[in-house]
């Protein structure tokens, strides 16, 4: 097997390759500090600016709402989703920039727990309050997230163009 075997045309490698090396690692009890790409997380994890640190939940680890777990879908891609629903049949997860619910999961299915964020530099726990109390208001605010994500974006792109065009 050559180096190279794993790298794709782009130069990278597959995150399902190189998770078949970290998973033994973070069995041992290490961490895995990762930053989200993706926009689903939005307002609460912001991809390119923000970090999940994940480890690998104990057999008698108890989920809870609004832990951020890690998890592989039937195509192989990992999604980072917030816990918003458990039930006998599983548990349910909701991306914060998402409305539709996915799920259900079994325990099996999760790879990781988030034991923390870092958002915008700060560190905040899973048993954060204040932060579990937005997420709540964040959670029972679903049915309007669409229009509430459309205002976010609008304001959040025309900020990064003002900022960009005070540069040149």
């Amino acid at each position: 097997m050559s180096n190279n075997e794993f790298i794709n045309i782009d130069g990278k490698i597959p995150v399902a390759e190189w998770f078949k090396l970290i998973i033994p690692i973070m069995r041992e009890g290490y961490q895995l500090k990762i930053c989200p790409s993706g926009t689903s997380m939005i307002p609460f994890l912001v991809g390119g600016r923000d970090e999940a640190v994940l480890s690998i939940p104990a057999e008698d680890f108890k989920f809870r709402k609004n832990d951020i777990i890690l998890y592989r879908i039937e195509n192989g891609v990992h999604v980072l989703h917030r816990i918003c629903r458990i039930s006998e049949e599983g548990i349910y997860t909701l991306g914060d920039a998402q409305t539709q619910v996915e799920g259900p999961l079994k325990r099996e299915e999760i790879i990781a727990v988030a034991d923390y964020i870092i958002r915008k530099g700060k560190k905040i726990t899973r048993t954060n309050l204040r932060y579990n109390i937005l997420a709540v208001i964040w959670r029972m605010l679903r049915p309007f997230r669409r229009t509430i994500m459309d205002i976010y974006t609008c304001l959040f792109i025309k900020k990064n163009l003002h900022q960009t065009n005070n540069k040149n």
